[in-house]
């Protein structure tokens, strides 16, 4: 038997998951920590699969005491890094597969606490540290930018996917839990917060989300906008985007540490809006139609960062060194303002909108190995690692591939 801990950022998509799949496996003890635990349990994804392991808040000061006394054998992170001692080895997830590139300086954060935490530097060949893979695209960027070995880099797919495409509850279930009447249509907004606003400004996205409510209402659809935790986007424009849509019995809005179900809220959904976020290509999976809001070609672009999760930062960063996968290789129709967006989703609504074909095409490039069985992938890599048996290839059967979805380092987008 191994010893798992799962540290996630949130208890939401790939690393659910995984969590899900090693919970029901007698071969592994499993404990779980994650921040809003007392949230996550209120929400109707928990009751449905139904944990056995133990979930612990992470804020809470006697979770660290907890998470040492268990004494995991491999550590399962999605974004945060346990302090060390928490376990020796690591297996390392990201938050879905999208399109930006992390910055120099998170990677520099990064490399730091794997090395911290498994005594080794990750990058060179270290038997203690995997890191996850959705495809071959995903693969070679980790290799090729941030000078990972590629035996450390593993293909397993889309965790998410099983979820996905054996959903653990009916819609109709869950109904309850939405303001919006879950029956009828419903648009799907989202806007990452690490752009600084899906348009010009954060209040352009206001009138986004104005104009979008417009379009669904006129075919008697609903909006769902879900954004990321509240503290990370502009408190008036939180405020403002609040006050407009209050008590509308056709739009609802929710923060992911607050309703951190978001399964539910991909299965209700019929469209999708996006400002290129990573959410976009999980919904590819159910093979409905996406609306992707791409940034006008430019040299520079704007990132958001928090300095200790608190504090906003902006900065412009090149274009070039921007993205790991070009914002032009997406799976459905692209826009670049409100009007378009508005558009596109009365297009979609009305069936005339580029649908699963052109997602499916996507995840044909950037995620061809898509069923249900990643996480049986993962758990079996986690065993191997545990025992020693992680295989390293000689160095020519390790040799960096291209990347041919990737913008060129000096091109202009």
């Amino acid at each position: 038997m191994i010893r798992v801990l799962i540290w996630a950022t949130h208890l939401q998509t790939d690393i659910l998951a995984v969590a899900a799949h090693l919970d029901r496996c007698a071969d592994v003890a499993l404990l779980i920590v994650t921040p809003h635990a007392a949230r996550f349990a209120a929400e109707p994804i928990a009751a449905s699969i139904a944990l056995a392991a133990p979930v612990l808040d992470r804020n809470d000061p006697a979770t660290i005491a907890q998470v040492r006394a268990f004494a995991a054998d491999v550590t399962v992170a999605d974004n945060h890094i346990p302090p060390k001692g928490a376990a020796p080895r690591l297996f390392y997830m990201w938050h879905g597969l999208g399109w930006k590139a992390r910055s120099k300086l998170d990677l520099k954060v990064f490399y730091r606490q794997v090395a911290r935490l498994t005594g080794r530097d990750p990058s060179r060949p270290n038997p203690r540290f995997l890191a996850q893979c959705y495809g071959p695209s995903d693969r070679a960027w980790r290799i090729r930018d941030w000078g990972l070995p590629g035996e450390t880099c593993v293909e397993t797919g889309m965790a998410f996917a099983a979820l996905l495409l054996r959903p653990p509850y009916e819609i109709a279930a869950i109904a309850d839990n939405y303001r919006i009447d879950v029956a009828r249509k419903t648009v799907l907004l989202t806007i990452t917060w690490h752009s600084g606003g899906a348009l010009e400004g954060g209040f352009g996205d206001l009138e986004l989300a104005r104009q979008l409510l417009a379009a669904v209402r006129q075919r008697d659809a609903n909006l769902l906008i879900c954004l990321h935790e509240r503290q990370r986007y502009d408190p008036a424009f939180v405020l403002a985007l609040e006050t407009a849509l209050a008590d509308q019995p056709d739009c609802e809005i929710r923060f992911k540490d607050e309703r951190p179900d978001n399964l539910s809220d991909l299965l209700v959904a019929d469209v999708m809006v996006a400002n290129l976020s990573s959410f976009l290509t999980y919904f590819y999976v159910l093979g409905r139609p996406a609306v992707h809001i791409v940034p006008p070609p430019a040299p520079t672009i704007e990132r958001v960062s928090m300095l200790f999760s608190r504090f906003r930062m902006t900065r412009r960063v090149s274009a070039g060194s921007a993205w790991m996968i070009d914002p032009t290789d997406t799976g459905g129709v692209r826009v670049s303002d409100a009007e378009g967006a508005a558009g596109a989703v009365g297009a979609a609504l009305d069936g005339l909108g580029a649908g699963k074909d052109a997602g499916r095409a996507w995840l044909e490039r950037h995620v061809p190995l898509l069923d249900d069985q990643a996480p049986e992938r993962i758990r079996q890599r986690l065993v191997a690692m545990c025992r020693g048996a992680v295989a390293f290839p000689s160095p020519e059967a390790a040799q960096t591939p291209e990347v041919a979805t990737a913008p060129a380092k000096s091109a202009v987008l």
